[in-house]
């Protein structure tokens, strides 16, 4: 089941926004656990996030926006994280990163001082 944490502003901001927003999608999507965590504990699963003050929201213990995202952006992800993509907004894992690192490594044709652009060799 996925799981939703809308986290409150530590300074008043946006909570109302924050309330209804959860409201709304508990009432859409009730095969999604939705909680919102405000006061104290939002300080704290801000700072785990390493965030000073929020809003923010969390989908599956990853933070997805910080602020209060457009509802059909929300409702966009929440469909990404059913079929189990990854978020397109993130960086690619370090896996996958590290054979284009050590393709962009090669030399190339139109590096000067190789012999493939060097007419004299």
């Amino acid at each position: 089941m996925t799981e939703v944490t809308f986290v409150a502003s530590i300074q008043g901001h946006q909570v109302e926004r924050t309330r209804e927003f959860a409201e709304r999608l508990r009432k859409a999507r009730p095969d999604i656990a939705v909680s919102v965590v405000e006061g104290d504990a939002a300080a704290t699963l801000l700072g785990k996030y390493k965030l000073k003050f929020g809003p923010a929201v969390v989908v599956d213990g990853r933070l997805e926006y910080v602020g209060i995202p457009r509802w059909r952006y929300l409702q966009e992800r929440l469909a990404q994280v059913a079929q189990g993509l990854v978020n397109p907004r993130t960086a690619a894992p370090a896996e996958k990163a590290a054979p284009a690192k050590a393709a962009a490594a090669r030399p190339t044709a139109a590096t000067p001082g190789t012999a493939a652009s060097d007419p004299a060799k």
